[in-house]
Formats: structure tokens, C-alpha cells, sequence
């Protein structure tokens, strides 16, 4: 355990310096939480999530400062501070402990008015030195000090003043639509940044200036500007003149659960509406060949997947009937196309505190694809049915050794293939490293004991097989999307449901913002279609934690 606090160190000295805007600083309160969990460690207590653990700590500690801080006398400046007969005064006032706070105001000065200041304040060069430095008019020069003189004497004032997010920040479960650019954009712009997401929250409701983040978040604007940058660039984020402001639809637990009771008696309502075609759609699924010679786990994953695949499409095509037409998912600067969208958490999020949203929570349709592996085409479809208290199969603690990877499902695509067809792992340059996932996959059903040895326990089809698959699922979902009636009977139930966005952002899709009028409607509807014996009931919402409820996954490979 010692040693692994060293690999959180560099975590923590990050964190610390975006709060401290000081090296030193960030040191020490390093230091202080180190020291903390050394004294747990020492009394034999353990620690769970040591990152989570020494992350709260830090934060209490900073927060201690804080107070302690805010409990110092003000510098009082004057009115005459922007005299420039009064400039050694200043410049007297920031070598003193007093002057502490000055320097700190200067931190969140914006960049054009901070560089003169600091250039002329504290590195004492004259106002043509500077004008030279910066290819600037005398005039301007003199302009930016006068101007960074007023907004440094706002700013002690303000100081006491940053929000609440300054020394207990949000954190913010960013998703998207469509497809991720080349270095998994959007997700990966603001993930383990706590002060890219913060900034994010803060520029939701208007647009703000650097400078009014950098006073919200207690962050020097130093700091706040290049990730202003990173994801402004990123297209996160927009600017208009000085202002900037956050370019997606951001809600809270409690939006996305308020209408999850309402769907639920929907559905109830309307359920042989929603599951006639998918009932004439599974009678014809179950006759097919390759269906008979799947085994009891392997057919319920191809019936739970044909179940999720036929209302995530055929809700959609509805909505999109609705909302005059499919999402546009614009064309990214990273290569991708996307659509972000975000849940804030103003304290860690409880799942136990949010049980209707989280039993109704699944992710949307993804795979792995290989055009050429040993000589194969490989791909997988499937869903994360994350609504079912079950083991996730590609989220685990035991997954230490992929801790720096995300391609989880296709290194499992890759394991699957090598166990059904015996390939040895050393002749497709298959780390054998992986072969540690074989208990944890067994325990999700994607494997199962056969002989002694592991065996593919999800269905494998053909090319062929595949496309009698799809086209079952085609006939089913357009079935499902031209029931007029249910149509109306959708608009009806969402149309006084529109989730409101700040009046400035016009980017917001329809389909987004009425999105959690229906998020529950697809497991509602699974749920409802096992408790009538339409599907296999495995009890898969038993959360006793028994491994004989692990649900099949709505997943299948294809091996050409």
C-alpha cells in the first residue's frame, strides 16, 4: 500500500497546484495529505479507493487554508492606488506578507491586462520596455496598467466572494452521440480534470469572461485560460468577444429521474404497442438454425439483444418523426462526429440515492471491428445493459493491468476470438497479459467452463447469420416506428417535458433536450416484457450479489 501511494503522487501535485496556483504551496499541501494517509495506514485502517480517498482529503485540507485564510485582515490600497506617483507604493506593498493578497489578485488579472502588470510591477521594466516586448503603442501600455490597476482593487474585494465551487467542486459525467474523434474526443478533453469540468459548469448558464471563471473557481486566470483554450478548440466550448460559454446541454440527477415514474406507467400502457413487433420478430428469430444451436445463456443474449436493439432504434425513429428528422452529428475538428452532452454532480454521486435512474441506465449501442485478424473479419455488437445489478464485464477492479488502456472491448473481442477458434496468443501478438480477465469474464457468462477450459459463452455467428439477423431486426424496429397511434400517444406524453436550457444556447438538439422524457422507456419495457414471460427472467434484478443472476449480455460476435 506505501508503495502504491507513490504512483498517486504526481495525481495529487496536480491537484494541489490548480487549487494553490503556487508550487510551493502545492507542495506542502501534498505533503499534509500524504502524511494523512501514511497515519491511516500506520493504525491499520484501510483505504478503499486510495485515489478517492487522498482526493477528499486534499480537498479538506485546502479547505482548512481557506478559512484560515479568510480569516486574515484585507490589504486596504486606497483610492489613489492607480496614481502612478503611487507606483513604489505598490511595488512596496507586494514584497510585504500583507501584500499577499495583492499578488494573489494579480493571478486573476486576464492575460493582457496581468502581463503588463507583473512585466512593470515586479520585473520593474519601464513602460517603453514593454511596449517594445509586446509590439504595442506607450498608449496601450499605460491604458492596460490603468485598467489592470482598477480590476486588481475589485479583485481583493472579490476574492472573498469566489463561489462555492471554489473549495467544493462538481464533477461532470460527460457522454456523446455518434462517433468519438481520434483521441476519443469529447470524453477525453475533460477526463480526471476536475478544473476543465468546473469551468465547463460555471460557463453553462451565461456567457463569462476568464477572469469571472478564474474568480468563481479561486483559480488564477493563468491557469483557467489554456484549458479555455483546449476546449474552446475542442468545440466544448464558444466564444463571443471576451466571453465564453459551454456548447452543450448539462443536467442534473434529479432532471434525469423526474419523469422515470410517468414512463414506467407509459409503458405499461402501451405495451403491446411497443412489444407486438418485437414479439412476431422473436418467433421468427427463434426458428432460425443458428438460433437452435446457440445454448440457453447464448440464445437469451441474442433475444435481450434483438429486445435493446428494436426499441433503442424503434423509440428513436419516433423521436425523430417528432422532432423533424434524425440528429446531425456536426464534423469535428478531431475527426469525429458528436453530439456531447453532461450530468453534474454537486457531491459524489450516490447510485443507492438515485435507484430509479440507475436501474434504467443502459449505453447506447457500440462494438469492436477487425477487417483482417489471423485472417479473419471479427466484430461485435452489443449493449450495456447497466440498468441490471450484475457485474459489469468490461468495468472492473480486477482490470489493474488495463488501467492505462481504453480499448477494453476490443482487447475482449480479441480474447473471445482466441478462446472459440484455440489460435495461440503469442502467434496474433496477443498479450497474454489479458488472459488475467478469463475469471472475471466467466463470472459475467461471456465465458463458461467447458472441459476443464474456458469457451465462448456468447452467440458466434456467421456473416450469413448476421444478415438474417439484421433483417429480422429491420422489419421488427420499422414496424415499431409506424404505429401511428403509439406516435401520438409519445407525443402526448413528452411534449410538456423539454428539458429548458440557458437562453443563449441554441445548439441543443431536440432530441437532447426532450431526452429524459424517454430515457426509461427501453428498460420499462425489457422489465415489463420479463415480469409477462415474453423473455427469459433470470432475476436479474436481484442485487443480492449471487452469480447465477448475471444476465446474458445483449451482445454478439461475428467470425468470418
Amino acid at each position: 500500500m506505501y508503495k502504491e501511494l507513490e504512483e498517486h503522487i504526481e495525481f495529487l501535485l496536480s491537484a494541489a497546484m490548480r487549487k494553490c496556483g503556487d508550487p510551493y504551496d502545492a507542495e506542502d499541501l501534498t505533503q499534509d495529505t500524504l502524511l494523512a494517509a501514511l497515519y491511516q495506514l500506520a493504525k491499520g485502517k484501510p483505504i478503499r479507493d486510495l485515489r478517492g480517498w487522498l482526493l477528499t482529503v486534499l480537498n479538506n485540507k485546502w479547505n482548512d487554508r481557506l478559512r484560515k485564510k479568510y480569516r486574515q485582515p484585507l490589504v486596504s490600497i486606497g483610492e489613489g492606488f492607480d496614481v502612478a506617483s503611487e507606483d513604489e507604493a505598490l511595488l512596496r506593498i507586494g514584497e510585504t506578507d500583507q501584500g499577499e493578497q495583492v499578488r494573489k489578485a494579480v493571478a486573476f488579472l486576464g492575460k493582457l491586462h496581468r502581463e503588463a502588470v507583473v512585466r512593470h510591477y515586479m520585473h520593474g521594466e519601464s513602460i517603453a520596455e514593454i511596449a517594445a516586448a509586446l509590439n504595442v503603442p506607450e498608449g496601450t501600455v499605460k491604458r492596460r496598467l490603468h485598467d489592470g490597476r482598477e480590476e486588481l482593487k475589485k479583485g481583493i474585494t472579490r476574492m472573498e466572494n469566489f463561489t462555492e465551487q471554489s473549495y467544493r467542486p462538481i464533477t461532470l459525467q460527460l457522454c456523446h452521440s455518434g462517433n468519438w474523434g481520434r483521441n476519443k474526443e469529447p470524453v477525453s478533453l475533460i477526463q480526471n480534470d476536475l478544473l476543465a469540468q468546473n469551468i465547463l459548469w460555471t460557463a453553462y448558464e451565461k456567457p463569462v469572461t476568464a477572469e469571472e471563471i478564474a474568480l468563481a473557481l479561486g483559480t488564477p486566470a493563468a491557469y483557467v485560460e489554456p484549458i479555455l483554450e483546449k476546449l474552446t478548440t475542442g468545440e466544448l466550448m464558444k466564444r463571443k468577444g471576451n466571453k465564453f460559454y459551454t456548447d452543450f446541454l448539462i443536467t442534473t440527477p434529479e432532471q434525469q429521474e423526474k419523469h422515470i415514474p410517468a414512463q414506467i406507467d407509459f409503458v405499461k400502457e402501451h405495451f403491446e404497442s411497443l412489444w407486438s413487433p418485437i414479439r412476431k420478430g422473436l418467433i421468427k428469430l427463434r426458428e432460425q438454425d443458428f438460433y437452435k444451436n446457440c445454448n440457453f445463456d447464448q440464445q437469451n443474449s441474442l433475444e435481450m439483444y434483438f429486445a435493446f436493439h428494436c426499441l433503442d432504434h424503434g423509440l428513436y425513429g419516433i423521436a425523430c418523426g417528432l422532432f423533424g428528422g434524425p440528429q446531425e452529428f456536426p464534423p469535428r475538428r478531431d475527426g469525429g462526429c458528436w453530439i456531447a452532452f453532461a450530468r453534474v454532480d454537486a457531491k459524489p454521486f450516490d447510485p443507492r440515492e438515485h435507484i430509479p435512474l440507475m436501474a434504467h441506465t443502459y449505453s447506447g449501442e457500440r462494438g469492436a471491428y477487425y477487417e483482417n485478424y489471423a485472417g479473419r473479419r471479427l466484430y461485435q455488437h452489443l449493449y450495456g445493459a447497466d440498468g441490471f445489478p450484475d457485474y459489469p464485464y468490461n468495468r472492473s477492479s480486477d482490470y489493474t493491468f488495463l488501467r492505462n488502456s481504453d480499448d477494453v472491448d476490443e482487447i475482449i473481442l480479441q480474447l473471445l476470438f482466441i478462446l472459440h477458434t484455440g489460435t495461440a496468443p503469442e502467434s496474433v501478438g496477443f498479450n497474454t497479459e489479458y488472459l488475467k480477465m478469463i475469471p472475471h469474464l466467466t463470472r459475467c457468462k461471456l465465458l463458461r467452463a467447458e472441459n476443464g477450459k474456458p469457451a465462448v459463452n456468447v452467440p458466434v455467428l456467421t456473416e450469413e447469420a448476421s444478415h438474417i439477423l439484421f433483417g429480422l431486426l429491420k422489419e421488427a424496429k420499422e414496424a415499431l416506428g409506424a404505429d401511428d397511434p403509439l406516435r401520438e400517444a409519445i407525443w402526448t406524453f413528452v411534449e410538456d417535458k423539454k428539458v429548458s436550457v440557458p437562453a443563449h444556447l441554441d445548439s441543443v438538439p431536440l432530441h437532447k433536450q426532450y431526452l429524459y422524457a424517454t430515457n426509461a422507456m427501453l428498460f420499462a419495457a425489457v422489465r415489463e416484457a420479463l415480469a409477462k414471460g415474453e423473455l427469459y427472467d433470470g432475476h436479474y434484478d436481484d442485487d443480492s450479489g449471487e452469480i447465477v443472476n448475471q444476465h446474458p449480455c445483449p451482445m454478439f460476435l461475428v467470425m468470418e
